[in-house]
């Protein structure tokens, strides 16, 4: 069984993987914590690889850029990604958004995987 650090929350968000200067859109996001992420992409990532991603949670706030991202596993249940390091107003902006989703998966079971659009 694999212990996590942080929890994991079901969330949407839109965004891009980007590697060697290309861009990869992300296809869809599956989770988010406050050290990683978990999406589909038709990027062909690989443990290990080192990317930039840039997250849009909303469409009121600017997209979240987060440089020397790491690829931890790769198949056919997505793509984790770490992060290892967050600069301070997206490290802020990120904390917000996983208060958010914590103050929703506290109110009770949903019905479907939480959404957000904050």
């Amino acid at each position: 069984m694999v212990v996590r650090k942080h929890p994991r929350f079901h969330a949407s968000f839109s965004g891009t993987v980007i590697h060697q200067k290309r861009h990869h859109a992300i296809s869809q996001s599956m989770d988010l914590s406050k050290r990683g992420c978990r999406v589909q992409s038709a990027f062909q990532a690989f443990a290990g690889m080192k990317v930039d991603l840039q997250l849009s949670f909303s469409d009121s706030q600017a997209p979240m850029l987060i440089q020397g991202a790491i690829v931890r596993w790769a198949g056919s249940q997505g793509i984790g990604i770490e992060f290892p390091t967050l600069t301070p107003p997206y490290q802020q902006q990120l904390d917000g958004t996983i208060q958010q989703l914590e103050a929703r998966t506290a109110r009770g079971p949903q019905q479907r995987p939480v959404g957000i659009r904050i």
